[in-house]
């Protein structure tokens, strides 16, 4: 156990699974098939194609790095949608605003419409714009894990 310069021992931070619980993937499961991610999948396969030449230079510098035997083109594709964190930003941005709207709408009803819109949209962005982002990048995931073979075939 890690000690500070006193010698008192420190408590270790708890590590999150990588994987989200089955609930979480029964919410994006029943979402996929309702039709909601049909953007996502068109927005996925441009980025791909757009991005093609930086995923293979991703994988063969980068990620040889990490691992001498080479790494395979989907996890390349997985990895380096995690590391941008995004396949449309402009699209992205307007879902997120859409969010910080929902929010304003919903502290509004709360107040009776007496808010400070700049006051909710800095909190929310406090508290919530690094887990949208997570979640929506989990959710990017979710889609090439669906369609996999038809996405690391346009790097090949």
């Amino acid at each position: 156990m890690p000690l500070t310069q006193n010698s008192t021992p420190l408590k270790m931070p708890e590590i999150q699974p990588l994987m989200p619980d089955k609930s979480y993937l029964g919410k994006l499961e029943q979402e996929f098939c309702s039709g909601k991610f049909s953007n996502i999948e068109k927005d996925l396969e441009l980025f791909i194609i757009q991005h093609k030449n930086d995923i293979k230079r991703f994988r063969d510098t980068e990620l040889t790095k990490i691992k001498d035997t080479g790494v395979s083109d989907e996890l390349a594709i997985k990895l380096f949608i995690m590391r941008t964190r995004s396949i449309n930003p402009l699209e992205e941005i307007k879902l997120e605003l859409d969010e910080i709207e929902k929010e304003i709408w919903y502290q509004g009803e709360k107040t009776n419409g007496l808010i400070n819109r700049e006051q909710v949209t800095k909190k929310w962005c406090e508290q919530h714009a690094a887990g949208w982002r997570d979640h929506w990048v989990m959710t990017v995931l979710y889609v090439f894990e669906r369609f996999k073979d038809k996405f690391i075939k346009l790097i090949q």
